[in-house]
């Protein structure tokens, strides 16, 4: 009886090889990226967010209160997600969760009537969304990039 021990090492050189190149890969193929964390702790933290977005807003939040993100997103809610979602947010994860809402006055929107209000939400000293609007009837509302695009309510659907 003949036995190879060239073949044997060949063999568990090979399948090592394979190990190696599964575990690179593993670690070299790209997953969803994290959303950033923005960390709200105080008011200074608030405030400078909406500033790296280049929003001066009054010192103080014009209100500050409690609400809930929908156990179930209606049309008009899912709308609203899919603004926070382009800009890197996503509320379906506090689905039915208490949040805090801070509302601070812009002072520095181009070229607007009425008063422009930047919104905040939290989930404990985190922001997870929020969006710019004027509280003019005819008003608008968008992320909080300059440039993002415009909430567009869905058709048929009463505010």
């Amino acid at each position: 009886m003949v036995i190879s021990v060239g073949a044997n090492k060949k063999r568990i050189l090979a399948v090592l090889v394979l190990v190696a190149l599964a575990v690179a890969a593993f670690f070299l193929i790209p997953s969803e990226p994290e959303p950033p964390v923005y960390s709200a702790v105080t008011n200074e933290e608030r405030v400078a967010f909406l500033a790296s977005f280049g929003w001066s807003v009054e010192e103080e939040p014009m209100d500050v209160r409690e609400v809930i993100i929908p156990a179930e997103f209606s049309d008009v809610y899912s709308a609203y997600n899919d603004m926070q979602c382009a800009q890197g947010f996503d509320l379906k994860p506090y689905a039915g969760e208490k949040c805090t809402q801070y509302r601070y006055i812009v002072t520095n929107y181009p070229e607007t009537d009425g008063t422009v209000l930047a919104t905040l939400l939290l989930f404990g000293d985190r922001i997870i969304g929020g969006d710019l609007a004027s509280d003019a009837a005819n008003g608008f509302m968008h992320g909080f990039a300059p440039n993002s695009e415009p909430y567009r309510m869905p058709q048929g659907a009463v505010s």
